[in-house]
């Protein structure tokens, strides 16, 4: 009975960001990070984050590292005032899928955690829509993935590190 109270509680303290606090979700993310994929035990890719224009654009990218199949990739993140909420959008050229368009808004946040919803263009169109939770912990985050539509990833980031 207790874990069904806390289950029905959590998703109740979980809300999508304002245009007031959208920034402080997206600090969590500046800076350097190595990321972890199902696997591989070392990091496959070197992520990095900084703000462009404080609280209003961020300007994100990533390299494949290590033994991972060679992928780039650069993207963008904003409020939007349209749909009053946090998106990004992001281009990949990789070994795995070629050249690949992301786009990705944020359906809620918490202390620990943030949720999106990213959908994946390919040049032929639609490749997959899938659900994403990123948990906050000491050492980094943790990140699952629920496909909702579409092709099964080829590669799925499972943690991210932080780079001192």
């Amino acid at each position: 009975l207790i874990t069904l109270v806390m289950m029905m509680g959590n998703p109740a303290s979980a809300a999508p960001p304002t245009e007031d606090t959208w920034w402080q979700t997206m600090d969590r993310y500046t800076g350097k990070w190595r990321t972890k994929s199902k696997g591989y035990r070392e990091p496959t890719q070197e992520f990095q984050n900084e703000w462009v224009e404080p609280r209003k654009l961020q300007n994100y990218s990533s390299k494949s590292i290590g033994n991972a199949p060679r992928s780039d990739m650069t993207g963008f993140v904003r409020w939007s005032k349209e749909n009053e909420r946090i998106e990004w959008s992001e281009v990949s050229d990789s070994e795995d899928e070629g050249r690949t368009m992301a786009t990705g808004y944020c359906i809620n946040s918490t202390p620990k955690t943030v949720t999106w919803i990213v959908t994946v263009y390919g040049e032929e169109g639609f490749i997959r829509q899938f659900s994403m939770v990123d948990t906050f912990e000491e050492e980094g985050l943790t990140r699952s993935i629920s496909l909702l539509r579409g092709e099964e990833l080829e590669r799925e980031t499972t943690s991210w590190v932080p780079v001192e």
